[in-house]
């Protein structure tokens, strides 16, 4: 398929603008044709007809003179219109004096020559003429002119052509310089796509600057996309250097213990429980890594990977699974909530953020967690999970979600990941996610707040059961 141009459109449209110009002097011109010019013709008429009567009534017992004084005014109308760059409209002329004709005039006609030279006083000739009958207070003189109306010539074959002639010669000459010009204007877009094409694909520098307006705006959001783009390679590189980073120590420890299950055999079992911690080490932070990487692909892709399922009945099956790591660690996990919560959700997304959020209050908790889950699907679900734990000092907050971060003096193994997981599925999922204290004031608290469905928050909102929103982050 052939592509439009930019140079074509711009043509196109001056191109309509000039046929609308001249269209609407078209419209001007029938307008002054058909309106105001067959109303200065009547006037004339009128005009000269009663002129004529003056000139008749005084010399009505001279025929001769009577003759000679009208064709004297017949030449001073032509040399006034002549004056003027035009040809007299033709006439036609009957006058009668005492019930006798005394002077006609009937030269040959531009126009349809009036069907009858005598009408009856109220009944005009013909729709190409203006006619106008006058008379004497007495009735003794009687004056009936024609004079031709103007229009006919103008929407002939011969006036089309005139008006149309303009038209076809200024379109070529008018569109060859507009296309010049703009071919021209065009070139500074031309070679920012140019610049942008011989660019190797690791060069990721703004453009520089244009002197253009016009372009400004194109530029500025090309550089703005480089560097978002730089950005988020930078990103990936520091992941890369963190990941390599937390594997090394993992790999380190199964080299030691393998090493020593080599050379001696009284220290076998110690370097087997070693290896085993290196191996369940390296083991969770790969998992770590793969959920990482697949919530963040999750979040790229179309929302319609999102379904409606039970909130309430996941949690339950992952407090199922995570139990017996409760039982070691002593801590008693419970729920409080309603038997259904439905919300739209990403099952595996979902269940990776509930298994780092209880993973954690169970590592790092004291004695107890306490999940707790309220709310409606229409005004928004919010769930939180409490430990009794240390805790995170509010300065803090912030910089545990970043990828591998730990809090100093931790004993607990980990890879850093799980609120950089928990951070990422919520965004997925349209919720706000919040840091506060936990149970009895102190350990952690997490917070989820979930914003309504579309659908359910209008359902309520007409039942006049909906609450203010949840301020989505």
């Amino acid at each position: 398929m052939k592509r439009r141009t930019l140079l074509g459109r711009m043509l196109t449209g001056f191109a309509l603008v000039l046929l609308l110009a001249w269209c609407l002097l078209i419209a001007f011109e029938v307008y002054e044709v058909k309106v105001l010019q067959q109303r200065y013709s009547k006037a004339e008429n009128d005009s000269r007809a009663r002129g004529l009567l003056l000139l008749a009534e005084s010399l009505r017992d001279r025929p001769q003179q009577l003759a000679q004084a009208i064709e004297t005014q017949e030449q001073l109308r032509h040399q006034y219109w002549w004056t003027l760059g035009y040809s007299a409209p033709w006439i036609h002329l009957q006058m009668w004096v005492d019930g006798r004709q005394v002077y006609a005039c009937s030269p040959p006609l531009r126009s349809v020559q009036p069907a009858e030279l005598t009408p009856p006083p109220t009944l005009p000739p013909d729709r190409g003429w203006s006619y106008v009958q006058v008379r004497s207070d007495d009735d003794r003189v009687v004056i009936r002119r024609w004079q031709e109306r103007p229009g006919t010539w103008h929407f002939s074959n011969a006036g089309m052509v005139h008006y149309t002639r303009p038209l076809l010669m200024s379109l070529p000459l008018l569109l060859l310089p507009a296309w010049l010009i703009l071919r021209q204007g065009l070139r500074p877009l031309r070679a920012i796509g140019r610049q942008i094409e011989r660019r190797d694909a690791k060069d990721l520098a703004p453009l520089p600057d244009t002197p253009y307006a016009e372009l400004a705006p194109v530029v500025d959001a090309v550089n703005r996309l480089m560097a978002r783009l730089s950005r988020r390679l930078s990103r990936e590189r520091e992941f890369l250097v963190d990941a390599a980073h937390e594997l090394k120590t993992p790999l380190a420890v199964i080299e030691v213990n393998a090493d020593r299950l080599l050379r001696a055999a009284p220290a076998a079992a110690q370097a087997r429980e070693g290896l085993h911690e290196g191996v369940q080490r390296i083991t969770h932070t790969v998992h770590q890594l793969l959920s990482l990487m697949r919530s963040g692909a999750e979040s790229e892709t179309e929302g319609n990977a999102l379904s409606r399922q039970d909130l309430a009945a996941l949690l339950r099956d992952r407090l199922a699974l995570l139990a017996p790591l409760a039982h070691r660690h002593g801590v008693e996990l419970e729920l409080q909530g309603p038997d259904e919560a439905w919300l739209q959700l990403a099952r595996e997304g979902m269940a990776s953020l509930l298994d780092n959020l209880i993973d954690n209050a169970i590592k790092y908790g004291a004695a107890q967690v306490l999940l707790r889950l309220d709310g409606s699907e229409a005004a928004g679900w919010r769930l939180s999970v409490s430990d009794d734990g240390p805790g995170i000092p509010p300065a803090l907050h912030a910089k545990v979600f970043e990828r591998f971060y730990r809090l100093p003096g931790q004993d607990q193994p980990g890879s850093g990941l799980g609120l950089a997981i928990v951070e990422q599925v919520a965004a997925r999922h349209r919720a706000a996610i919040s840091l506060g204290p936990g149970l009895g004031g102190r350990g952690l608290g997490v917070t989820l707040e979930f914003a309504p469905s579309p659908a359910s928050a209008q359902l309520h909102h007409q039942a006049g059961l909906v609450r203010k929103p949840v301020t989505v982050a």
